[in-house]
């Protein structure tokens, strides 16, 4: 099974693939590899204020294929799987402030 990996060293690196618009959060994974809709992946990332790097298994729920309009980067977008997963209320208290802003993001 493919795992995806991503560092997110900034708030800002954050903020361009969290996905708060799923309904138990997910985050976006630049790959250029070919995703479908519904595939079941495996992936780790880790978050600005700590070392530790998190595993999940995610549904590919958004794709962005290479040469993706608004210099969109290609990748795959992964839905948290569970309500009571510690990723969407830990990363929602990283970006309190950003939530809100209009900001591009890699999906939407």
């Amino acid at each position: 099974m493919t795992c995806l990996e991503a560092q997110f060293d900034t708030p800002a690196q954050l903020y361009r693939a969290y996905m708060p618009f799923i309904r138990f959060g997910g985050l976006f994974f630049v790959t250029t590899r070919d995703h479908h809709l519904g595939e079941l992946l495996v992936a780790r990332f880790s978050l600005p204020d700590s070392d530790e790097w998190y595993t999940f298994e995610g549904v590919v729920v958004w794709c962005n294929p290479l040469g993706s309009q608004g210099g969109r980067p290609p990748g795959v977008g992964l839905a948290f799987q569970a309500e009571d997963n510690p990723f969407k209320p830990h990363i929602e208290r990283l970006l309190a402030g950003e939530l809100g802003s209009g900001q591009l993001t890699s999906t939407m």
